[in-house]
């Protein structure tokens, strides 16, 4: 018995310093992973909010989008607090309970803090953040360590506890009533012990965590001590007795069989019938056998049970539901997810119809029907939920049903999960709102203009009415931004959408085209005078002041007008014709509502009419031609790079000036598909020239169309990687009118540009109106010197001029470009001046690339 006592002893001891040891390195293990865990988060939250570039925006606004967001994004969230300080530690934002209850920031530069009046604490995580204009701010993530933290770090038979200089923070749960620490030299082997090791926190010496383990012995001491006691009972008393007490004793051993089966069949409880077996198991006989297959059997029986009450503990975690249905519909089995969703807890045995929503009864049914009848193996849908024990529910569930057969290969009924969808659909209808209205007034954008556009058309086909087309443009509405400042500006163009709505009828529609631009859609108008009689409603109504907060502000609009099918039949045409119209009227002195038919009918500009069509044929036909000017550089006389020209020779007109032809193509619409032809011709030149061995970079002029563009970007570095070029030597010119038209909207789409690679210039510098401090915000690479001060070089004035713009470019890293050099004298004088290139026709005028090549190739042979 000594013996056997010191053994168990040892076997104990031995099985409580194994148990610290996995305990110990399990959580040195688990500390630095969940520490990484935690890191990847915060980078995945700066990430998330970056990338949704609410903080760019200037406006105060974005504060509460960025609070909307969190709230939005709250239970993917790790972190329950978070502040964002700008470059100078100042807090611009609070989120969280703890986030606004602090008052000094310094404290959290330690990476930790410790809230002793509510017993928290939390570990800080610090990111740069981008803040936009705003420059490079920090965003501080405050994750709480408490109970439940630790209840997640916990695994079987633990306790964990959080101490912070001694002081207890935090516990997953309590120790077992009576639970002693082990100690070998007073162990009893009767109460219960537990080992305990504490570790230091990642990143922190004060803050320990404090792990217990219970220690169960996996062999009880009286069953350990049994066997040897009952075996030398055993073969003491078959000496003494012989046979007799044999026969006995296997009575007793079929008798625990009986027992345990029985111990089992009634409690369960595996460790009970495996001791009632013990006494079968003693002899490797017959009865032995059968106790070894009783308890095999057991086990396995036991096992299931485990696996069973963890798969439905599991499903319980769930926030989906999981259901059994009968073919008639009736709930035979329900997870505890269903009771969350429908808000009942008596769901078996009642109908899956009494929970759903009455208009959606009748898809289910089609669904599970054809569950039933076999023509479908699966299906999914989404339902609402209905009126449940008197309760409205308005939640949205997505459901997904299977059916399953019985042993004569009959559908036996329906196994789904549902699970809760409702935000999931309200963020749909949310982001399909947004995408299809203008985010500043609520009107619809292009995009729904244009579908509601085409199904206006198909409807006055067929009904031979008309629909009528308005462009508006508000006038001097720059003047407005510039003085006012563009809050006003937004504010003003609500207004000017709210009382232009409240003259329309139900099924008119009243789109932001951009900017400043609004069109109105008048369809099913019964002739050409009801359009006019709506139109001059309007313009009766919108003669009032606009109240803008609380001032009186007149505002005068420009209007072109076309009609459907008189002026033409196709969308395109229809709006193209609309913005020449009110681009006419603005030229008529502004206020004005223009008719497109009007302008023909009166034998306005049927010249340039003409030219107009002969241009859009010219256009679609593709024969607007890509011309090529050197770029000479100043110190070495090398030719760098070239500027490409769109030229446009005409069967009957003959050669058209680029003056001429580029205001029609840019105000009937066609700039873009002007622009895109000469912009593919110059890439395909460029990878020729490249293929050659020929380092030259290509300048190619943009649009005010082109550069505001939706996705512009995208579509150029699309194209350059088709054609196998580097953006770097490509140069995008963009005139200064364009580039300062809207400062902030054109320097955030250049700086976007010269990310990608491009490079940028700033074309007919100095005939403009820009500031030093404009200037300073675009993104650009070159100043390209107009050729009028060029000209003007032999004036001490116009010399001083360009020599001053030379200067500015050069304070600013800007490289110059001087254009319209005509002699060589002009040439020296610029070179003297510091211009960095040379442009003109003293060096070669705008030439086909055939030419422009061989000119190349001769200046090199030379």
């Amino acid at each position: 018995m000594l013996i056997g006592l010191s053994s168990y002893a040892a076997f104990y001891q031995r099985e409580a310093s194994q148990k610290q040891a996995l305990i110990e390195g399990y959580y040195l293990d688990k500390l630095p992973r969940l520490e990484s865990e935690w890191q990847t988060e915060a980078e995945q939250i700066k990430a998330r909010i970056e990338f949704s570039r609410i903080l760019e925006n200037t406006a105060d606004l974005r504060w509460a989008k960025l609070n909307a967001l969190l709230n939005a994004q709250w239970e993917f969230i790790e972190f329950s607090n978070l502040l964002i300080l700008d470059g100078q530690g100042k807090v611009l934002f609070r989120f969280g309970t703890e986030a606004h209850a602090l008052n000094n920031i310094a404290v959290l530069s330690s990476g930790w803090l410790y809230a002793s009046d509510r017993g928290e604490f939390y570990q800080v995580f610090q990111r740069p953040l981008w803040l936009g204009q705003g420059g490079q701010g920090s965003l501080l993530l405050l994750k709480s360590i408490n109970n439940a933290v630790l209840k997640k770090l916990e695994i079987p038979e633990t306790h964990l506890h959080l101490k912070f200089d001694s002081a207890l923070l935090a516990s997953s749960s309590a120790l077992p009533k009576g639970a002693t620490p082990f100690d070998s030299s007073v162990f009893s082997g009767i109460n219960p012990h537990y080992v305990e090791t504490a570790l230091s926190w990642p990143g922190s010496d004060k803050l320990q965590l404090v792990i217990q383990r219970e220690i169960h012995a996996s062999f009880p001491l009286p069953d350990f001590l049994l066997r040897p006691v009952l075996a030398v009972v055993f073969v003491a008393i078959l000496l003494w007795l012989g046979l007799g007490r044999w026969l006995q004793s296997t009575v007793l051993r079929v008798e625990s069989v009986s027992a345990a089966a029985s111990r089992f069949a009634d409690s369960g409880r595996l460790r009970l019938a495996e001791s009632e077996l013990e006494p079968a198991q003693s002899r490797k006989d017959e009865i032995g056998d059968l106790a070894l297959s009783l308890q095999s059997l057991m086990q396995i029986v036991d096992t299931r049970e485990h696996e069973q009450k963890a798969y439905l503990g599991t499903l319980a975690l769930l926030e989906e539901a999981v259901l059994e249905l009968d073919c008639d519909g009736r709930i035979q089995r329900a997870s505890p997810g269903w009771s969350t969703l429908a808000h009942c807890d008596d769901a078996v045995g009642r109908k899956l119809d009494e929970f759903i929503h009455v208009e959606d009864l009748e898809a289910l049914h089609t669904q599970c029907d054809s569950l039933i009848r076999g023509m479908k193996s699966h299906i999914g849908m989404r339902l609402r939920l209905g009126e449940i024990d008197g309760l409205m529910h308005n939640s949205w569930l997505e459901c997904r049903f299977v059916s399953y057969w019985d042993e004569s290969g009959k559908v036996a009924g329906l196994r789904g999960v549902l699970r809760d969808v409702t935000q999931t659909y309200l963020q749909e209808k949310q982001i399909s709102h947004m995408a299809l209205h203008d985010a500043l007034t609520g009107l619809p954008n292009r995009v729904l203009l244009e579908d509601r556009f085409k199904v206006a058309l198909r409807l006055a086909s067929r009904t031979v009415h008309k629909v009528g087309v308005c462009f508006i443009d508000l006038d001097h509405f720059k003047n407005i931004n510039d003085t006012l400042g563009h809050k006003v500006g937004d504010r003003l163009l609500q207004a000017f959408s709210e009382v232009l709505n409240t003259q329309l009828r139900a099924g008119d529609t009243l789109a932001r085209w951009g900017g400043d631009e609004f069109v109105l859609l008048l369809p099913d108008m019964q002739s050409e005078d009801s359009v006019r009689e709506t139109i001059n409603k309007v313009r009766e109504v919108m003669q009032s002041p606009l109240n803008v907060d609380g001032a009186d502000l007149s505002v005068t609009f420009s209007m072109g007008v076309v009609i459907y099918p008189d002026d033409g039949e196709e969308v395109e045409t229809l709006f193209s014709e609309a913005d020449r119209a009110m681009f006419y009227a603005k030229s008529q002195g502004r206020n004005q509502v223009c008719f497109f038919r009007d302008m023909t009918s009166q034998g306005i500009g049927k010249k340039e009419l003409y030219i107009q069509n002969r241009l859009v044929n010219a256009v679609n036909s593709q024969r607007i031609q890509a011309w090529y000017q050197p770029i000479i550089e100043a110190s070495t006389g090398a030719c760098s790079g070239v500027e490409v020209l769109a030229r446009w020779h005409d069967d009957e007109l003959g050669w058209i000036g680029p003056a001429t032809f580029i205001p029609i193509a840019e105000s009937i619409g066609l700039i873009r598909e002007l622009g895109q032809q000469v912009w593919l011709a110059s890439l395909a030149a460029a990878e020729s020239w490249q293929r050659q061995g020929l380092t030259l970079s290509i300048a190619v002029n943009l649009s005010k169309r082109q550069l505001f563009t939706p996705y512009f970007t995208e579509k150029l570095l699309e194209e350059v990687s088709k054609h196998q070029l580097s953006p770097g030597s490509i140069i995008l010119e963009v005139t200064e009118s364009v580039a300062l038209l809207d400062v902030e909207h054109a320097a955030e789409r250049l700086q976007e540009l010269q990310e990608a690679g491009f490079r940028i210039a700033i074309d007919d510098f100095g005939t403009g109106y820009s500031s030093l401090s404009q200037l300073h915000e675009m993104h650009v690479d070159e100043l390209k010197i107009d050729i009028s001060f060029v000209r003007r070089l032999n004036d001490p004035r116009g010399l001083s001029m360009t020599q001053a713009i030379i200067n500015l470019a050069r304070a600013l890293n800007l490289k110059t470009v001087a254009e319209g050099v005509e002699d060589e004298e002009a040439a020296t004088r610029l070179r003297e001046l510091g211009v960095d290139y040379l442009q003109g026709y003293h060096f070669a005028k705008p030439m086909p690339r055939e030419d422009f090549e061989r000119w190349l190739a001769q200046r090199n042979k030379s």
